[in-house]
């Protein structure tokens, strides 16, 4: 049974953004038979052949801590793939949906860090993101397809994919990952490894020896958006937001500080807490009873004093 629901942590902008999408016809039966004909087969293609993916015996100090992330937020498992490249990761799939790390993840952040990528990653997938988010992923692919070959899904693409509703794509995607953002610091319980995130992603290494700051991180938000003193400020800054795929770093942090200080969030993280406390296999992070003399899921050899608890 879920401990989250999507309503738990859905940001209200990100819920707007959607509701605008859902309106354009033709878009929704256009992007699954997309999907379900050429790009979820490419990519898990792809996937298969290049990256290696996490189990029981690959990797699985890592992919142990996924299973209670799906646990909690009442999701079907979806593979876990690593691949060669920066400090990231993406989820993408609407009939069968996968995740990404990228190698330099593993280098430059913490184990706990790490699952708070997971979790967010989950927190698209429990908040109903994949359809649009791998269209906002793929639509340029699509595009692209449609202009040098005859492939009739791919043109039907690239006549949907006109300036607005691309527009309106990148919008929405970089309004979801906050809700993504709240799902990871409820499952945790405590939005600092969140934080944490952000500043990884500024540039600063797990175990970096120089000081840094949360609190004035989150005051640089405050500050950019003062600068919006002219039209043509807001022309910039709009500028800014439209060359990237996730909201600005700062706005970020200052938005799961603010969030978790409401009241809703004490329960989330005590039920989080919950899950995250089961008895569990080393192996694969299912839950495992004590005496068990094997996981029932992997099938991993369980001895009293090696049942670990995934946190």
């Amino acid at each position: 049974m879920s401990v989250f629901t999507a309503s738990d942590v859905l940001h209200p902008i990100d819920e707007a953004a959607r509701r605008h999408l859902e309106t354009m016809s033709g878009l929704q039966s256009a992007v699954k038979a997309y999907h379900k004909a050429y790009s979820e087969r490419l990519i898990r293609s792809s996937q298969l052949a290049e990256n290696l993916r996490l189990g029981p015996r690959q990797l699985p100090e890592i992919y142990r801590l996924l299973p209670p992330i799906c646990e909690a937020f009442g999701i079907a498992e979806p593979e876990l793939f690593l691949a060669m490249g920066p400090v990231n990761a993406f989820t993408i799939g609407h009939t069968r949906t996968s995740i990404t790390l990228y190698s330099e993840l593993l280098d430059h952040l913490s184990l706990d860090e790490i699952e708070a990528v997971l979790a967010h990653e989950c927190g698209h997938i429990l908040c109903e993101h994949m359809l649009y988010h791998s269209i906002a992923q793929v639509i340029e692919l699509a595009a692209r397809l449609g202009a040098q070959a005859n492939i009739p899904i791919a043109s039907t693409l690239l006549s949907l994919a006109s300036g607005p509703v691309r527009v309106a794509l990148s919008t929405w995607s970089r309004k979801s990952e906050l809700s993504a953002d709240r799902a990871a610091a409820a499952y945790l319980g405590d939005p600092e490894v969140v934080t944490r995130l952000m500043f990884r992603f500024a540039g600063i290494k797990h175990g970096s020896r120089f000081t840094h700051d949360v609190a004035q991180f989150s005051a640089q938000a405050l500050e950019y958006e003062a600068l919006r003193e002219s039209r043509w400020d807001r022309f910039l800054q709009w500028q800014i937001g439209q060359s990237s795929t996730h909201p600005l770093l700062a706005v970020r942090t200052r938005e799961i500080q603010a969030w978790s200080a409401t009241p809703g969030f004490d329960r989330l993280a005590a039920l989080g807490a919950q899950v995250r406390a089961a008895s569990r296999c080393g192996a694969c992070g299912h839950r495992v009873d004590i005496g068990w003399r094997h996981c029932q899921t992997c099938g991993t050899a369980q001895t009293p004093p090696a049942l670990e608890r995934v946190s």
